[in-house]
């Protein structure tokens, strides 16, 4: 095996196992995780990021789903938005994302859609792992004014951690 090969091999391993130890920590079982438990996501969100502005927007949950959608400010342009919606089905809460350029330009295929099941949750805590493993997302409410989105991503062999931390955007 040649050396790049086994370097990606040990990557992918090591972001598998950060996935999994963390999914392991205390908290309730996702299949028995009801919409009413992510409720803490719920608001009008805005925080700095890679020097523009990110805002997520989370109604409350209502019948089966829970509806946000982000948009990526910079220069004084929208550089990118995120549709996302979280439902309620028979294995629990499922995340799922597509993003848009400028002119609602979908960037996966039509038909494509990311899948977050959740795989644990906790008061005020929730991770969502891709179905193809290659992303987590982690919710946390960190004050009544503050929500903690983790991105951790496995890309090109390499793990990768982003945090966004958003202020409550009050409203009128």
């Amino acid at each position: 095996m040649n050396t790049l090969v086994q370097l990606t091999v040990v990557a992918v391993l090591a972001f598998v196992g950060l996935i999994s130890s963390s999914a392991g920590q205390t908290g309730q079982a996702p299949d028995k995780a009801t919409l009413g438990d992510l409720a803490f996501i719920t608001g009008s969100w805005r925080a700095d990021w890679d020097g523009g502005l990110g805002e997520e927007h989370w109604s409350a949950p209502s019948g089966d789903s829970m509806v946000g959608t982000f948009r990526f400010v910079k220069d004084g342009k929208s550089r990118f938005y995120e549709f996302m919606l979280i439902e309620q089905t028979a294995d629990g809460p499922v995340l799922r994302l597509k993003h848009f350029s400028a002119g609602l330009i979908g960037w996966e295929d039509k038909t494509q859609v990311y899948n977050y099941p959740l795989t644990q949750w906790r008061q005020g805590a929730a991770v969502f792992d891709r179905e193809d493993k290659k992303s987590r997302l982690t919710y946390t409410r960190t004050s009544k004014e503050m929500l903690s989105v983790v991105l951790d991503e496995l890309s090109n062999g390499k793990a990768h951690s982003e945090t966004f931390s958003f202020g409550q955007v009050a409203q009128p």
